[in-house]
């Protein structure tokens, strides 16, 4: 894959593919923008190209001895910072000081903290490049710690740092970035893209609409084919809340923590059988979903929440729909009344997502969510 394939990216790959033919990188970037577009993959493709040993102008090449380590997440001089990159994921929900800056009390980190590491020569390329993903769940102390390379970076290094809430991070870590724009991409973008990865033309609108512009939220979704499912289970929930009364709203909280958890489930099963660990897991199967895997599903779950009510005040001004296929029920509960309530759903439904990001307690913030939804309603 190239930084030409990212769909509706443009104007970043412009940026960064001129940084690289006139040799003018930074020493850090700040790749910004909507959950889902392609910030990761670009960070990988930019690493992989700062040290590819290709022809120039075709980089990366995919092909060389370092873009395929790169590919394969080996390249000595090329790492990724984040919740779930080293021993200690599973009980991380931050990027913690240690994985930036040596702890005095773990003289033998693995891998070693990037500070240290940052200051070491390369292994075989000609750059090191830090990939800190997502860069707004450093905690303070990380993110201080992360100002002295930052401030005095070695000429070999390369600093990417991924968000999707720029505002999260420090104003210090700000002003010492190059900041690079993503974007969502064109339905019709996302569609073709989708159709070029054999994916039915059916199935390839559907999801291109239902994405909202996310290109990796509609790759993901065409692999897992319960996400349709777990999509018109969240929108028969929304449908239904205007019956609800208020002594249904914690159930209606765990309906969505249950479609949260099945997706997880499916998830975590499809990783087993791929990476041949089956006779490991029949126990784990029959276990709780974990706190991690909800908060990676939820966020899905409560963007497709959002596309409902979204829909409803498009109906009222026959606006396009996301939902096109559930017209009919939008309009038994659209009241133009209630517009005001409507937006203040989605409002309420976004931060309730942002919210558990941030580590908030699940149970607590669906069942707040779900009593305002029901009171909003009635």
């Amino acid at each position: 894959m190239r930084l030409e394939d990212l769909v509706g990216q443009a104007r970043a790959v412009s940026i960064l593919r001129n940084a690289l033919r006139r040799d003018r990188v930074a020493h850090a970037y700040l790749f910004s923008g909507p959950e889902f577009v392609g910030k990761s993959t670009a960070a990988a493709l930019f690493a992989q190209a700062l040290n590819c040993e290709g022809a120039e102008g075709e980089l990366p090449c995919g092909v060389c001895r370092s873009c395929q380590l790169g590919a394969s997440g080996s390249h000595p001089d090329m790492r990724v910072v984040g919740i779930a990159s080293d021993a200690e994921a599973g009980r991380r929900t931050e990027i913690s000081i240690d994985q930036i800056r040596q702890n005095s009390r773990k003289p033998r980190q693995t891998p070693l903290p990037l500070l240290q590491d940052a200051y070491l020569k390369p292994a075989i390329g000609r750059h090191k490049v830090y990939t800190v993903d997502p860069a707004d769940r450093m905690t303070a102390e990380a993110a201080n710690a992360l100002l002295k390379v930052l401030e005095e970076p070695p000429p070999h290094v390369v600093l990417t740092l991924v968000t999707s809430q720029p505002s999260a991070l420090l104003p210090t870590v700000l002003s010492r970035c190059q900041e690079v724009v993503f974007q969502l991409a064109g339905s019709a973008d996302i569609e073709q893209h989708l159709i070029g990865l054999d994916v039915a033309p059916e199935a390839s609108a559907s999801l291109a609409r239902l994405s909202g512009g996310r290109v990796a939220w509609a790759v993901n979704a065409a692999k897992r084919t319960e996400v349709l499912r777990a999509r018109d289970a969240l929108l028969t929930l929304c449908a239904a809340i205007s019956g609800h009364g208020a002594p249904d709203s914690l159930r209606l909280a765990e309906d969505i923590k249950s479609q949260a958890a099945e997706l997880a489930r499916i998830r975590n099963s499809a990783e087993v059988e791929e990476n041949a660990l089956k006779a490991r897991n029949d126990a784990q199967e029959e276990s709780p979903v974990g706190d991690r895997a909800l908060r990676e599903e939820l966020p899905w779950c409560l963007d497709i929440m959002v596309s409902w009510y979204r829909d409803l005040l498009a109906i009222g001004q026959d606006g396009p729909l996301l939902n096109p296929d559930y017209k009919q029920a939008l309009k038994q509960q659209y009241r133009p009344q209630l517009a005001s309530r409507t937006e203040c759903a989605v409002e309420s439904i976004l931060e309730t997502k942002h919210a558990i990001q941030r580590n908030a307690n699940i149970d607590i913030a669906l069942e707040s969510l779900a009593l305002g939804l029901v009171a909003w309603c009635e």
